[in-house]
């Protein structure tokens, strides 16, 4: 899987904001200054805020009303805190674009289910593999900031196959949104496995055939990507979007890796989309 050119000018991935690399740093100390990293969080308005937002929605089940970062950190842990500053961050760093709310939701349902799989069938860390579902697809707003025309291309993709995509991008831009995602995840020190999964999503089928080795852990977050956003799809489809012209995702690979039967998988999809329904 090649990696974006760093001496492209075309795709600027926004470098980590100051505040960020602050906090990192402090949580690198033996004893963290845990009042000092909250302060740090606050002098950031717009970050506090989407972490005040954040912590409040119901993934995180908490029943009291959050008003402090103090308070999140006390109830959550600053690692998980952590990991919510840096999507907030990310989040407001990609916001130049303009108002993707569709985007971000589809991104938060899917980074739900990916941490819900990943709880029930491997040992991964949910809050990484959360952080994998939101990032799939930032490289999209990445890639329609530096072509305006590349909104209307996506339209023209509805339905295609997560293959078929990365090609034409490549054959237009020279770059696919799948690259850039795993590069925004690497130049913000997301984790390499979570990165290498977000760029393998197009060659995921030649990804489980390649021989057992130390990147277990990036096929296995591979996996509960591609289950989330079939599950997700299937979901969107029953309730807004018409039949896919063909599948997104070969499933049967990822199923077979995992040692699922596509009975119980189904079963499995059935309860997730039914749960999600009901949260409409």
């Amino acid at each position: 899987m090649p990696h974006v050119s760093e001496q492209s000018t075309s795709y600027l991935i926004p470098a980590r904001p100051e505040v960020l690399i602050s906090i990192t740093e402090a949580l690198r100390q033996s004893d963290p200054d845990i009042k000092g990293i909250c302060n740090l969080i606050k002098q950031d308005v717009a970050l506090y805020s989407s972490v005040i937002a954040t912590v409040n929605s119901s993934y995180f089940g908490i029943r009291t009303e959050i008003t402090s970062v103090e308070r999140a950190v006390a109830l959550l842990g600053i690692k998980r805190v952590f990991n919510i500053v840096q999507l907030a961050a990310l989040k407001n760093s990609l916001s130049a674009v303009g108002p993707m709310e569709r985007f971000w939701d589809t991104a938060t349902e899917v980074a739900r289910i990916t941490a819900a799989l990943a709880n029930q069938f491997t040992n991964l860390d949910p809050d990484e593999t959360y952080t994998l579902g939101m990032l799939h697809d930032s490289g999209i707003p990445l890639l329609m900031q530096a072509k305006p025309e590349f909104k209307d291309k996506l339209r023209e993709l509805n339905g295609a196959s997560l293959t078929e995509i990365n090609e034409q991008e490549l054959a237009l831009y020279g770059v696919s949104h799948y690259q850039l995602s795993s590069e925004l995840a690497r130049k913000w020190n997301i984790g390499e496995s979570t990165a290498e999964a977000i760029g393998r999503q197009p060659y995921y089928e030649k990804t489980f055939k390649e021989p057992a080795d130390e990147k277990e852990a990036m096929r296995l977050k591979l996996c509960m990507l591609l289950l989330a956003r079939d599950i997700s799809d299937a979901y969107r489809h029953f309730w807004r979007i018409p039949d896919p012209k063909e599948e997104a995702i070969k499933i049967m690979p990822v199923l077979n890796f995992l040692g699922i039967s596509d009975f119980d998988y189904a079963d499995l999809k059935e309860d997730i989309v039914s749960t999600l329904s009901l949260q409409q």
